[in-house]
């Protein structure tokens, strides 16, 4: 049985199928009635390690109430044989029919429903058995369990079992105020008495505050099976020692044998020695040797026991083996021109090195041979390890990035070459961007690690200044299109003027001419500025376009003045108030197809300014022909 957890359903879900405290059980037939027997037997030799049987059984008894002889019912049977297979009488030996579990007040009584007969189960009961009487001998011990004759009625039992040492356990370690007597468990009922027959105790386990050593007691016990022993102990303090010592059994047979002691002998009672050495052996020797198969360090651990008390101790040392050895030198074997190359022993307990050194490390500056010898913690050394140590050749880290900056602008420092990068930003990146004045430093590495290092000192340059622009005039028109503009000059600095139709101009002071056009309504003049390290500043000026309105129109067909005011939205009136032209194309002069005469006549414009405003004007105008 391996379910803990489970319960016999026969019995009402009473009986647990494994009992508290194990992990298994065994069963002995089962509910199913079809006259069948199932044995289990173990044969052993008794000695003092395991002359106390102990046994579990829990039974199920199907009841016959009639019609059975006792020999025909179910019966369950615990029997201590010898060699020849004969019993051995013995008050640990074992026998119930069902009748008998019917008067049995050990045993329960449970008629399932729909059922007229009842199940008689006695629940899990220890059974203690003494096995000194065969010391010595071999012996069986059988446990049976059989169905009725008839093949009409069940019978089967759960059990466990187990042998250990007839003694009483003592729980009386260095440190402890309380000693701990136990009797073996098995039995029904115990009595603890002193030397002087007083009874001090009735369970299995006797507790005693600050007891006298050497103080005498003893407990009388008996079984279910009504089997009785006795058994005494002394009051004694124990104190198992697990601290061991080793040494190596030859340092040059490259054999890594151990040799293990422990030189603590038992106060009270034995020692038993359990010792683990790490590499899944164990020993249960006092003094051990041990071949290890490997070099390194080994974790070994003692646990010392001191029956017949529960008291141990325990300890746990690293044990260093040499062979095959593990020693070499770490580290690189080149240095830099700015850090030396740091060498390190490595599988020894301790070294020396070429230039007489003992640590575990050696700094190394120059080109040079370095060899190192290892040592074990027993003495045991190695052959002489060599390492050619060399300069690492000079390698190429360029920079690139201007370390100045544009009032509010940035600038990129970068770097190449370099297997790692560490800014004094903290960044890691080949390239930082900057837009503040100061010091920045970069740590490049190679891929053997090898350091360099370079700064940057980054400052500001200012703007030019683009302020005092003059412009001549804040408009312009088809007849005064030529527009000034100017700057005072700064040193180092060049001025591009973009004039706003699409044309440009070069120098602090420049005169342009517009083709002036209607449809626009101004020109928007952006002056920038650009000092020798690049930095610019623009500022942008706006000059409206105005119609310009002549006081005398001549169309003569010359290709002058031909037309009045091409372009906009114009009406002409004569002197009675007449419109003698509406448009935007310009008048030529003409009404109703024929010339108009040499007179002054009244214009009304009306047009569109830079704000997206409509203005009009009013005038005169004087017509005059003249002759081609």
């Amino acid at each position: 049985m391996t379910d803990t957890s489970a319960y016999d359903a026969k019995t009402n879900y009473k009986i647990k199928k494994v009992p508290v405290g194990y992990r298994y059980s065994a069963r002995l037939g089962d509910e199913i009635s079809n006259t069948q027997a199932a044995s289990l037997r173990y044969t052993l030799t008794v000695d003092s390690l395991n002359a106390f049987l102990t046994y579990q059984f829990a039974v199920v008894l199907l009841n016959p109430t009639s019609g059975h002889t006792r020999a025909e019912e179910p019966r369950f049977k615990v029997t201590i044989l010898d060699n020849n297979g004969d019993t051995i009488p013995d008050c640990s030996n074992y026998d119930v029919f069902a009748s008998d579990a019917e008067l049995n007040s050990s045993f329960v009584s449970y008629t399932p429903q729909g059922s007229s007969q009842p199940v008689l189960y006695r629940d899990w009961t220890s059974v203690g058995a003494n096995l000194l009487p065969y010391l010595g001998k071999t012996i069986t011990i059988e446990f049976m369990a059989t169905d009725c004759t008839h093949r009409g009625h069940y019978g089967y039992a759960y059990l466990v079992a187990n042998c250990q040492p007839l003694i009483i356990t003592v729980q009386y370690c260095a440190g402890d105020n309380i000693a701990r007597l136990s009797g073996p468990i098995g039995f029904e009922t115990y009595k603890w008495t002193t030397q002087d027959g007083t009874v001090v105790g009735n369970k299995q386990v006797l507790e005693l505050s600050s007891p006298t050593e050497g103080a005498y007691y003893s407990c009388q016990m008996t079984s279910a099976t009504g089997c009785t022993l006795s058994l005494h102990s002394t009051i004694a303090r124990y104190e198992p020692n697990a601290d061991f010592g080793y040494d190596l059994v030859d340092c040059n047979k490259l054999a890594n044998k151990i040799r293990f002691s422990n030189s603590h002998p038992a106060i009270h009672g034995t020692l038993n020695y359990n010792w683990d050495f790490g590499d899944g052996t164990t020993s249960t020797e006092k003094n051990p040797e041990h071949v290890f198969q490997s070099s390194g360090m080994h974790k070994v651990s003692l646990v010392v026991s001191n029956p017949p008390s529960t008291c141990s101790d325990s300890l746990t040392k690293e044990v260093e083996t040499f062979y095959p050895p593990l020693v070499g030198i770490g580290g690189d074997s080149t240095y830099c021109a700015t850090q030396p190359a740091i060498l390190k022993g490595y599988g020894a307990h301790h070294y020396k090195w070429s230039d007489g050194s003992t640590a575990d490390s050696l700094v190394v500056t120059k080109n040079a041979q370095v060899w190192l010898i290892g040592y074990s913690s027993m003495g045991c050394y190695t052959d002489t390890i060599r390492r050619k140590i060399t300069a690492e050749p000079d390698w190429d880290l360029t920079t690139t990035g201007t370390p100045l900056f544009c009032t509010g602008g940035s600038t990129t420092l970068s770097a190449s070459g370099a297997e790692r990068y560490l800014w004094s930003t903290n960044d890691t990146t080949s390239s930082i961007l900057v837009d503040s004045v100061g010091t920045y430093t970069l740590l490049a590495y190679n891929k053997r690690g090898c350091e360099k290092q370079v700064s940057f000192n980054v400052v500001e340059d200012f703007l030019p200044k683009v302020t005092d622009i003059h412009l001549s005039s804040p408009t312009v028109d088809s007849r005064h299109n030529v527009l000034e503009c100017s700057i005072p000059a700064e040193s180092g600095v060049q001025y591009s003027w973009d004039m706003g139709d699409n044309s440009t101009e070069t120098g602090a002071s420049i005169s342009h001419t517009y083709e002036v056009s209607s449809v626009l309504n101004d020109y928007k003049i952006q002056l920038t500025a650009t000092n020798e390290n690049g930095c610019t500043n623009s500022i942008t000026q706006t000059v409206d376009i105005v119609p310009f309105i002549p006081n005398v129109f001549t169309p003569n067909n010359d290709n002058v003045n031909d037309r009045f005011l091409t372009g906009y939205d114009v009406q002409i009136f004569d002197r009675t108030g007449t419109v003698i032209y509406k448009g935007t194309d310009g008048w030529n002069g003409m009404y109703k197809g024929k010339p108009a005469d040499n007179d002054t006549y009244f214009y009304f414009i009306r047009y569109v300014d830079k704000n997206q405003q409509t203005q009009t004007k009013k005038g005169a105008v004087t017509l005059k022909r003249q002759k081609q």
